[in-house]
């Protein structure tokens, strides 16, 4: 819709918005076009506006007209103000610039007169180093005519000045002349030098072939060209050469014996020292006297400049060499040879007396040696124990010999021990020759007779034998240990008797074939005399013998009323020579006894023969008066024997027990291929025994040798019994093929027959093996190959009135019966026959 708003109306709308900013409220106007001709009234409306505004101003400016009167002057006085600052800086701007001229002017002044002053200065120090090089070359000169002159010591003083301004001459002057000064400074010292190596050697000639030393008549020569090496800092070098020249010619020609007891003596001949063409036997006289001429000789042909250094850089070496090579050789092993030492010691104090008047030091090292005699005697007999110790255990074993423990015991009338041998001397005296002993329970009764006794005194008969072993099969870890403690044997562990532990250690406590047995003064008491024999190598004899001579010169004091020679302060420090024996035989013997099937065992022989020897010897001594302290090493030394013991009894229970693995449980034992598998294993398995029991009868006594066979045999009858127990179904062929095993098994009991004495009346067919004293659960072993090839009836008899109940818990042969038989009426009355009877 078109709007209806006026062109006045318009022009008076924008006139109000210029005027006051308001916008029109009408939307006709807002949105009415302007037309073009409203042009000429908006311009007249305009135009009376501005009038309008121009009265109004001109009004207004009429009452303030004085203040922009004031406003007006106050700007004209600024204005001349500024002109006025503004010509003042042109003529500072004007002035600056003239000074900065005249400053330039200075500067350039400045800097013609700074390159006058270098100029100068250059020309003078181009000068000086003219006239230093003019003075150089002037200084070369003369060392070069006094050179060719001979006259090498005022060279030599001219060179030494020269060498020191050119140092500081090049150090200033930076320049080639200097460099090339210096060159032919050094040629003309290297000249000079080699002129004077010449003189020096001509003056001192030595030859090492001919072990001769030549030195000049006349010291004057010698003694410039000394001064002329001193300048040159030359003469220390030729002292320490000299040095060498003459311990190489003269003293270790000298010092050094000729098949280990002959020398050659030194010889003067006018101003030469020579050795002499003959040889003989070594003096430690004749040997003093020559190392006194040789300092002699030295002193008196050379001048004192070569004579004061030569003796500061010579003695230390001639001492040392002295000791090394001859005194320290010479000192005797033997206490008694010691004592006698005083003639030595008396030489090297003239030795010392000798240097010391010619003005040579070492006094104090060769007293200081005197003064460390017993300590390094001792040393010395450290040193030579241990080679003889280690010489020992590389020769081997030697000669093996039986040795024999005797062991002496009252018993009580008390003690079963008594009361069986009341009537005989022999063991099997109380066994019935018509008896069975194949049969379990022929077995059951030997074991109860010897377990009376057991119950009684368990210690001294030993049967309690390896009461751990079968946990030692589950745990192997453990297992060498337990051989330790309850298989190896060895002397005077008595707290053994207390626990009740039977050891092979133990076993020496066991009346043997060779047993005495007497009647003690007291009534109702007995004197048991116990015996053993077994082998030994020659090592711990000469472990042994070095030992007693280390004690037999530790009471070598004790005989003596007086002594000239304080070698008795070296006496206290042999106490630690034997630990040290048995510390080197410790360390050292398993490597050389392992070259030996037996070396375990011969080791573990020959530990517990020296512990034996060596607690005797500490028994004998008074504690008071004894400086022995070998307590500790012969618990180690014990402790040694018996690992190694424990060493080879678990090495052979891992083949055996690798061995039974063979047969896998002797599960389907009659089936190939497994049953050629189980055959083997046996086979193989009581070989193995029967070779140990070979191989180690000669080496251990008796009653060590059946416990230690006894203890592989227990590892092998546990493995089966536990093998067998976990079968659940056991047919007919695999019980008789398993009783079959058995019986193989049992047949190395024929092992452990007892030793036969002299005096014994019994037969070696009749004799009784003692596999139940010395095999844990031999029995419960044989019972298992009863219950393997018996019946129901035989079985339930076996429980009710034979001894299986005591080996064997009614659950595991209600287990066994179950697995044996089939499941039947006679099985079940069998059952619950063996349960009622135990009370269940």
């Amino acid at each position: 819709m078109p709007s209806h708003a006026s062109p006045t109306q318009l022009c008076t709308a924008i006139l109000d918005s210029v005027q006051h900013g308001l916008y029109p409220d009408s939307e006709d106007i807002i949105t009415a076009p302007f037309p073009p001709s409203a042009f000429s009234d908006a311009l007249k409306l305009f135009d009376n506006a501005r009038d309008q505004v121009k009265a109004r101003v001109r009004s207004s400016s009429k009452d303030s007209a004085q203040d922009i009167d004031g406003w007006i002057s106050q700007a004209k006085q600024l204005r001349k103000d500024i002109d006025t600052v503004q010509s003042f800086s042109r003529d500072i701007s004007s002035k600056a610039q003239k000074n900065w001229e005249l400053q330039r002017d200075v500067h350039d002044a400045s800097s013609k007169l700074h390159l006058l002053d270098e100029e100068l200065a250059f020309n003078q120090a181009l000068a000086a180093m003219i006239e230093d090089v003019r003075h150089v070359r002037r200084a070369i000169g003369q060392i070069q005519d006094l050179s060719s002159q001979g006259d090498l010591l005022e060279a030599i003083e001219i060179l030494v000045e020269t060498e020191k301004e050119l140092e500081l001459a090049e150090k200033g002057h930076r320049i080639k002349a200097f460099g090339v000064l210096a060159i032919v400074t050094k040629d003309l010292r290297q000249d000079i030098v080699e002129a004077l190596n010449r003189r020096w050697h001509h003056s001192i000639r030595i030859d090492a072939q001919t072990c001769t030393v030549s030195l000049p008549q006349n010291l004057q020569p010698i003694s410039a060209i000394a001064s002329a090496m001193e300048n040159l800092g030359l003469l220390q070098e030729h002292i320490v050469d000299l040095t060498r020249q003459l311990e190489l010619a003269i003293l270790l020609p000298r010092l050094q014996l000729q098949n280990g007891t002959h020398e050659r003596p030194l010889v003067v001949d006018g101003n030469t020292l020579k050795m002499s063409e003959s040889a003989s036997t070594s003096n430690m006289h004749r040997l003093i006297d020559d190392l006194s001429t040789f300092v002699a000789f030295l002193t008196t042909n050379l001048p004192p400049p070569i004579v004061d250094p030569l003796s500061k850089v010579l003695t230390p070496m001639l001492i040392e060499r002295l000791i090394s090579l001859r005194l320290s050789t010479a000192i005797p092993e033997n206490l008694t040879a010691l004592r006698e030492f005083d003639s030595t010691r008396n030489e090297i104090q003239r030795f010392s007396e000798s240097i010391r008047s010619h003005g040579w030091p070492g006094q104090g090292q060769l007293h200081a040696w005197i003064d460390r005699i017993p300590q390094l005697w001792v040393q010395q007999r450290q040193m030579s124990s241990l080679d003889s110790v280690r010489m020992l255990l590389h020769r081997g074993y030697g000669e093996t010999k039986t040795v024999e423990r005797v062991e002496t015991q009252v018993i009580s009338q008390q003690d079963r021990l008594f009361t069986a041998n009341a009537h005989t001397d022999n063991w099997n005296a109380g066994w019935s020759d018509e008896d069975d002993s194949s049969s379990p329970e022929r077995r059951h009764n030997l074991q109860n007779t010897a377990g009376d006794q057991e119950e009684e005194d368990v210690s001294a008969w030993g049967l309690n034998d390896e009461a751990d072993d079968d946990a030692n099969t589950e745990n192997p870890a453990t297992s060498a240990e337990s051989d330790v403690e309850h298989d190896a044997w060895g002397w005077g562990d008595d707290q053994n008797i207390v626990e009740g532990t039977l050891s092979p250690q133990d076993d020496r406590r066991k009346p043997s074939r060779q047993g005495k047995i007497g009647h003690d003064r007291h009534k109702g008491q007995r004197e048991v005399t116990l015996r053993e024999f077994y082998n030994i190598t020659a090592l711990p004899v000469g472990i042994l013998d070095l030992i007693n001579n280390v004690i037999s010169d530790m009471d070598e004091p004790n005989k003596q009323n007086s002594s000239r020679f304080p070698a008795d302060s070296a006496v206290p420090g042999l106490s630690a020579v034997p630990n040290l024996l048995l510390v080197m035989y410790r360390a050292s013997a398993s490597n050389f006894y392992s070259i030996n099937n037996n070396g375990n065992m011969f080791l573990y022989n020959d530990c517990l023969w020296l512990v034996d020897q060596l607690r005797r010897i500490v028994q004998s001594r008074s504690p008071k008066q004894s400086r022995l302290r070998l307590y500790d090493d012969i618990l180690a030394l014990e402790a040694f024997g018996k690992r190694s013991y424990g060493r080879e009894m678990e090495s052979q229970r891992t083949i055996i027990k690798d061995l039974l693995d063979g047969a896998q449980g002797f599960v389907n034992c009659t089936e190939p291929p497994f049953s050629q598998e189980c055959d083997l294993a046996v086979r193989t398995i009581v070989d193995r025994l029967r070779d140990t029991h070979k191989q180690w009868k000669g080496v251990l006594s008796y009653s060590a040798l059946l416990q230690s066979i006894g203890s592989l045999l227990s590892t092998v009858i546990d493995k089966i019994i536990i093998d067998v127990e976990d079968m659940s179904d056991i047919s007919e062929p695999e019980s008789q093929r398993l009783t079959a095993y058995c019986r193989q098994i049992i047949a190395v009991e024929e092992l452990f027959l007892p030793q036969q004495s002299t005096d014994s009346t019994t037969s070696q067919e009749d004799a009784i093996p003692l596999t139940a004293v010395y095999v844990p659960g031999w029995i419960r072993f044989q019972y298992l190959s009863e219950i393997l090839d018996s019946s129901l009836v035989d079985i339930k008899y076996l429980w009710t009135d034979g001894g299986l109940k005591l080996e064997y818990d009614m659950e595991e042969v209600v287990e066994l019966i179950e697995a044996l038989f089939a499941d039947s009426e006679h099985r079940r009355r069998a059952i619950g026959d063996i349960r009622r009877s135990s009370g269940r």
